[in-house]
């Protein structure tokens, strides 16, 4: 049994379903499936009942679940042991990113890291903004990106700014605003905004962001998540706030991200972490994240 394939199979539960953990895992979903498959095998149990649309534990797979957890921690345990005889600093570092702005985020942050601490394993997920969010409380990462905003009961988190910058209406090229060179909240006034069903938190970044210069999407429609966005412009003539030189990636021709002009409005990205993370590696990684 693979120490690898139980992360996998820890990561299919935490994710939700088996897109998202194989693009959180940077692997092939059929890779992910067949090394499910094999544990399956060699346990002599049904691990997982999948639909569609998500995964849920069986009760052996339940079981499983908590024994691969402990083996994994014994088994970092173990690694870290073993490299401190060796000598040097070591321990893990845990980041979740938001996959559409890895290098945006952290330019070149994390090889600077691993160069200055080979001993320390870092260990990379791809997320979505509300995923970090989640993941951060429930400590299964130790920093992760997220948009700045006043989020309820969110006290426990600590903030690192990475950039700040104005938005941008991002549009399909046919919209009626696609040919302007830049464009005023009053522009905006009877256009109809596209926001994320399932990431409350850019939402409640952006909507922030709008109300300090005293404007507000009056008429919104709702799409799953980043992923359905280009969709959902190309569908209707919709406008979606994205940061400033952040255009989502692979739509060049179809899409057209358009600056608002608007003194004071503005939108910030920032590493953010847990204030009771007790992980050396934090502070260590977010001094050279600042350089």
């Amino acid at each position: 049994m693979r120490i690898e394939h139980m992360r996998e199979f820890l990561a299919i539960h935490d994710e939700g379903n088996f897109s998202r953990a194989a693009r959180s895992l940077f692997m092939a979903q059929p890779a992910l499936s067949r090394h499910v498959q094999e544990l399956e095998r060699e346990l002599g149990v049904k691990l997982l009942d999948r639909d569609k649309h998500s995964v849920r534990l069986t009760e052996a797979g339940e079981r499983a679940y908590k024994g691969f957890r402990q083996i994994l921690r014994n088994y970092e345990r173990l690694t870290d042991d073993i490299a401190s005889y060796k000598g040097g600093l070591v321990g893990n570092l845990r980041i979740g990113m938001l996959y559409y702005t890895i290098r945006q985020d952290f330019g070149d942050a994390m090889e600077r890291f691993s160069a200055e601490y080979p001993g320390v394993r870092l260990r990379r997920f791809s997320y979505q903004p509300q995923e970090v969010f989640h993941a951060l409380a429930e400590e299964r990462i130790d920093v992760g990106v997220l948009p700045r905003a006043n989020y309820p009961e969110a006290d426990w988190l600590c903030y690192q700014d990475v950039h700040t910058g104005g938005l941008s209406a991002l549009v399909s090229a046919d919209h009626p605003l696609a040919s302007r060179g830049g464009l005023t909240l009053d522009d905006l006034a009877d256009e109809t905004g596209v926001l994320l069903r399932d990431d409350p938190y850019s939402n409640r970044c952006y909507a922030e962001a709008l109300e300090r210069v005293g404007f507000a999407q009056h008429s919104v429609v709702y799409t799953d998540n980043i992923d359905t966005v280009p969709l959902e412009l190309k569908r209707g003539r919709f406008v979606y706030l994205i940061p400033q030189g952040l255009p989502l990636p692979g739509f060049e021709g179809e899409l057209v991200e358009i600056p608002i002009r608007a003194e004071g409005l503005s939108v910030t990205k920032s590493l953010a972490w847990r204030a009771d993370n007790d992980n050396p590696m934090v502070p260590l990684f977010l001094e050279i994240a600042k350089r």
